[in-house]
């Protein structure tokens, strides 16, 4: 008896990579890629499949309810907020994600991005092509080992990033988060309280999940917090800053700088305000990218897919239920 996937959408040149995964398993690939437009739409198409594989299309209440006979519903993606995981797990549908697949490209991405703001590289490149070769724009700029890190959420990425960081001899590294649990192998990191993180730290690197409890979590408050002059990072989820609070806080010297590889709005307006900010280093929502993370990803779904189908148990199960 054969599998019917329904593929959604997905931005890859092709589904070679899944294919390959489910060659000889009696698993049919269905693809829609740029016809699930609407709720409607995705209902028509996927409510009899025995799988589903979304990369940005809604997977709501309401298609999870019209689902025939769905085992599985999987995300080309860390993050699961498309996906209504309460409605899923109520109809006994496994969700599933990749929550490693891009774990050494966003961790270098935010350490590019640090590296950018704290040393004004684009400020500088901009002046020089303006052909002014003088780095008094770039004052004041400080020593790392001078300075203090910050990281909210201590997940693959953030373990990832702190081992970079740590080859630039930071006076301190600290850590804010309620769900790890450290052990002696984190003996040379502070684990402190969000409110301590912010006043201690000179740069902060945001790494956490979007959730209603961590939305807008970088706001005026917040930001009132932190230290004259430092600098914040976000390679997770824009909604965790409130966006016009953090371009007052750049425009009024509060902050010194930002890296930003997500925003709260994808894509950018041309009236985002943080666009008039000079040491503001924005990014296309990019740091998961490369050649070899595209095909893990592919391959990983697929897998995801392959071991629900046949053998009951996922690997990236993320609803557990029996």
């Amino acid at each position: 008896m054969g599998f019917k996937v329904a593929f959604t959408d997905y931005y890859y040149p092709d589904l070679s990579a899944e294919r390959e995964v489910f060659s000889g398993t009696g698993i049919e690939i269905a693809d829609y890629n740029g016809k699930c437009k609407t709720e409607e739409d995705t209902i028509k198409f996927v409510k009899d499949a025995d799988a589903i594989v979304t990369q940005f299309t809604p997977i709501t209440a309401n298609v999870i309810n019209n689902l025939e006979r769905c085992k599985i519903i999987v995300r080309y993606a860390i993050g699961l907020d498309i996906i209504d995981i309460e409605a899923a797990t109520n109809k006994g549908i496994m969700v599933a994600n990749v929550p490693d697949y891009c774990v050494e490209e966003v961790a270098n991405q935010a350490m590019a991005l640090m590296l950018g703001v704290l040393r004004k590289l684009t400020v500088m490149d901009r002046e020089v092509h303006q052909g002014n070769w003088s780095y008094k724009k770039a004052e004041p700029l400080y020593r790392l080992s001078e300075m203090n890190l910050g990281l909210i959420a201590f997940g693959k990425i953030a373990q990832e990033f702190v081992k970079r960081a740590k080859g630039f001899n930071f006076k301190n590294i600290y850590v804010h988060d309620p769900y790890f649990k450290p052990d002696q192998s984190f003996s040379d990191i502070e684990f402190v309280s969000l409110e301590e993180l912010l006043k201690e730290s000179d740069v902060v690197s945001i790494h956490a999940p979007a959730t209603e409890k961590t939305k807008n979590m970088i706001n005026k408050d917040t930001l009132a917090l932190m230290k004259n002059g430092s600098f914040i990072i976000n390679t997770s989820r824009g909604a965790l800053i409130n966006e016009e609070d953090l371009a007052e806080a750049l425009k009024k010297g509060k902050l010194a700088g930002a890296g930003l590889d997500v925003l709260k709005k994808e894509e950018i307006t041309l009236d985002n305000p943080l666009l008039e900010i000079e040491n503001v280093i924005i990014t296309p929502h990019m740091g998961w990218y490369s050649v070899d993370s595209i095909r893990e990803l592919q391959k990983k779904v697929a897998q995801q897919v392959r071991e629900a189908l046949l053998e009951g148990k996922p690997t990236y199960w993320a609803n557990p239920f029996n």
